[in-house]
């Protein structure tokens, strides 16, 4: 029998190192695209998800209170003059507001007694917005705005009481 030789020659030793370090330089830039993308991804979403947050409330807290006479759109004084959605119900025979206001850019929402006075620090922060309004139109309709940190707008119509038929 003839012994077997096994010689490398270096150029197999460089090929191996040099594909190896192809495969990693290729992993990196991939992590790299990734992080990119992923970060991409979130921001948008968080920009979508106030303006989302705080058009759902709102609409889900008007739902709440779709009687006549429950919702009204006014500029509220102890608030800073802002403007306020005001939505009231009574409860075992006392009325009570809830206000949805913007104060230091966050949509915030407070409820107390009617006869309580409001205070604008005291409301709990539900979005952060740059610009929040509410008006009334002649024929019931809300017309409510919302535009967030980054520029991005929102503007949609409610109308409260039963629909007419």
């Amino acid at each position: 029998m003839i012994p077997k030789s096994s010689r490398r020659h270096p150029v197999d030793t460089f090929f191996t190192i040099v594909l190896f370090s192809l495969f990693l330089l290729f992993l990196l830039l991939m992590l790299l695209f990734s992080a990119q993308a992923y970060r991409t991804a979130v921001s948008g979403n968080q920009a979508n998800n106030n303006l989302y947050t705080a058009s759902a409330y709102i609409t889900a807290k008007f739902r709440q209170h779709d009687d006549p006479g429950c919702v009204s759109a006014r500029t509220v004084e102890e608030l800073d003059n802002t403007s306020v959605l005001c939505l009231t119900d009574t409860v075992n025979g006392r009325e009570y507001v809830t206000y949805i206001y913007l104060w230091n850019q966050k949509l915030k929402e407070l409820f107390t007694a009617a006869d309580n006075s409001p205070s604008a620090e005291m409301g709990t922060d539900i979005a952060s917005l740059d610009s929040f309004s509410v008006q009334e139109t002649e024929d019931g309709f809300y017309s409510i705005s919302l535009r967030d940190l980054q520029g991005n707008q929102s503007s949609f119509f409610l109308h409260s009481g039963s629909p007419v038929l």
